[in-house]
């Protein structure tokens, strides 16, 4: 009965299942009166009949304010726990099986339309130093702010972004080519390196590496992930603080001649803002 009501939704379901309650519970009353009183003549029969009606329909009305308030408790607890299954605790965003689940189904639907998409890793550099010398709790304050620049930087209700665990967090940008996703990589990347984090243990500077892949048709999430790691990797190599495409042999272009290039074209690089 409980996991049947949790699949009410919409206050439409919410009424409906009140109606069948009160229609069930009128055929119920109904029936039992025209079966107690076999027997008796018509005109009798037919008052009884109304007053089992009344009755049942009064006490449907009675019952259905609890039912409702029932069904309202077990939809709200269901959404809360979806909710908190998909979110990253400390940072609101979509936690590691969210992203991935969301990024897959966002390849499959570009893959049918023919869309360009591209996947960014993003890394804090040296972030175990913070960490270490201030503290989880202030480490925790750099994750958050770092998580709000990545939110503001990309396109709400187009782009997909992840924490997938630790300092190092994800992001799909959808109907993006490659030009275009290393232009928003290179924008998170500086938007992180101007930041200031104000923390008990006064103001907090990091820097991040970032590798971007483009995601080509057959890419899975999984395959998708691997080339932007490497990706990172390089960009990690190459001095750290810098972004990097996925190397030729991957279907990409040379770390060090992109990030070369992403450096020589500032104006070229507009952080992505988010759509109204």
């Amino acid at each position: 009965m409980i996991g049947r009501l949790a699949q009410i939704k919409s206050r439409r379901d919410v009424l409906l299942a009140v109606l069948a309650i009160t229609a069930a519970s009128v055929v119920l009353s109904v029936g039992l009166a025209a079966w107690a009183t076999t027997g008796q003549d018509a005109a009798d029969r037919r008052d009884i009949m109304v007053i089992a009606a009344k009755i049942s329909a009064l006490v449907s009305s009675i019952m259905s304010y609890g039912v409702v308030d029932a069904i309202r408790a077990i939809v709200k607890m269901k959404d809360s726990v979806e909710r908190l299954a998909r979110t990253d605790d400390l940072t609101g965003l979509d936690n590691r099986r969210a992203f991935l689940t969301d990024a897959a189904g966002e390849i499959l639907r570009a893959e049918r339309h023919g869309e360009a998409l591209a996947l960014l890793i993003v890394d804090l550099d040296y972030f175990k130093r913070v960490n270490d010398a201030h503290g989880h709790r202030v480490g925790d304050l750099v994750l958050v702010a770092v998580a709000e620049v990545i939110s503001r930087s990309v396109r709400e209700g187009v782009d997909i972004v992840g924490r997938l665990g630790g300092e190092e967090f994800a992001v799909l940008l959808a109907r993006c080519d490659e030009d275009r996703a290393l232009r928003a990589a290179e924008s998170i990347r500086a938007l992180i390196e101007a930041m200031r984090v104000p923390t008990p243990a006064g103001e907090i500077v990091m820097t991040a590496s970032v590798g971007c892949a483009p995601i080509v048709a057959g890419d899975c999430i999984s395959a998708a992930l691997q080339k932007a790691d490497e990706a990172l990797y390089a960009a990690k190599r190459g001095g750290r603080n810098q972004v990097a495409a996925c190397a030729k042999a991957n279907g990409g272009s040379d770390p060090r001649e992109r990030t070369d290039r992403q450096r020589r074209e500032p104006a070229a690089r507009p952080p992505l803002k988010r759509s109204a």
